[in-house]
């Protein structure tokens, strides 16, 4: 009795045959494709972020001077500007006034979003044209600053004729003069880059978390809390750095509003910096934004170190 020949199909278009051998160009392409869709963000970090910083470090370590010869000093503008007195109030200033800002321009954002996120389709449309329109900062910090004069601005007025308060000095009282600076920030300025961030992620959640949630009873918060937060913490966190970032070389506002006073309550380390730009002290200039530098990247890393994300999360 003969034996049953089994036939064995040929492969079909010479796929199982020539796929090992297309994974590895395959895999090659991948790479250089990855490679080249960075390759424009890297050299733009590397132009117009790392170049500047090794110059900036250079030039610390000279004596330079406009259309004269450098000449190597060594950590002289370090040590120097290490001593004065001013640089250490600068960055108390400093770190008051990042603080304040990433506490207060946190929390609006977040919450913009959530409730944004609850309106009917076309309406949110509309507000989110209105909240994240785009606005000059200079123009509103000088808007602002009329608002604040004593004499003439509105807020003066809201405060003394409408709500029968004492005379308030707002931007020139050195105990206060830092919470005024933020304000602006968190009522005019809107969520921001922070807002735009999480409307996304928050559309990236399916709806039938939300509807599973309702299911099982949870109200309003009890989603917030339960479903929406959990998955933003990898946003909060970036925007959080962000606004780290952003809150500690803040420049604008501040030397619009007070240019730094009154008596130096609002001089923070970018308009100290700029008065030695503007007294020709380009090494202590340079050597100031290197300890500035140093701030913010400590401050980032332990940020990221004590709130690191948990992956089983």
């Amino acid at each position: 009795m003969s034996e049953p020949v089994t036939e064995v199909a040929a492969p079909v278009g010479g796929s199982e045959v020539a796929q090992p051998a297309q994974a590895p160009r395959l895999r090659r392409r991948s790479r250089l494709e990855t490679w080249l869709f960075l390759l424009p963000a890297a050299l733009f970090q590397l132009v117009w972020g790392w170049y500047p910083l090794l110059m900036a470090f250079l030039i610390s370590l000279t004596d330079a001077q406009p259309m004269l010869p450098s000449h190597f000093t060594g950590l002289e503008s370090y040590i120097r500007v290490w001593n004065d007195p001013l640089v250490g109030q600068a960055f108390r200033v400093t770190f008051i006034y990042g603080a304040m800002l990433v506490a207060l321009t946190f929390v609006f954002p977040l919450l913009i979003a959530i409730f944004l996120m609850e309106l009917p389709p076309r309406l949110m449309r509309w507000m989110m044209i209105l909240w994240f329109l785009p606005i000059s900062v200079i123009a509103n910090s000088i808007l602002w600053r009329y608002l604040y004069n004593e004499q003439y601005g509105l807020l003066e007025y809201i405060a003394t004729d409408i709500l029968h308060l004492p005379h308030q000095p707002f931007l020139n009282d050195p105990h206060q003069v830092l919470f005024w600076l933020v304000f602006p920030s968190v009522v005019v300025a809107g969520p921001g880059v922070a807002g735009l961030a999480y409307m996304a992620a928050l559309q990236g959640i399916p709806r039938s978390y939300f509807e599973a949630a309702e299911i099982e009873g949870a109200g309003f918060w009890r989603k917030i809390w339960t479903v929406s937060l959990p998955r933003l913490r990898p946003v909060i966190a970036v925007m959080l750095v962000y606004g780290i970032i952003q809150g500690l070389q803040d420049y604008t506002w501040p030397q619009i509003l007070t240019g730094g006073q009154p008596e130096g309550a609002s001089r923070t380390v970018m308009l100290y910096l700029f008065s030695y730009i503007q007294n020709q002290r380009y090494a202590d200039a340079t050597a100031l934004s290197i300890y500035l530098f140093l701030a913010i990247f400590t401050i980032v890393v332990l940020f990221r170190t004590f709130f690191k994300e948990d992956p089983d999360a």
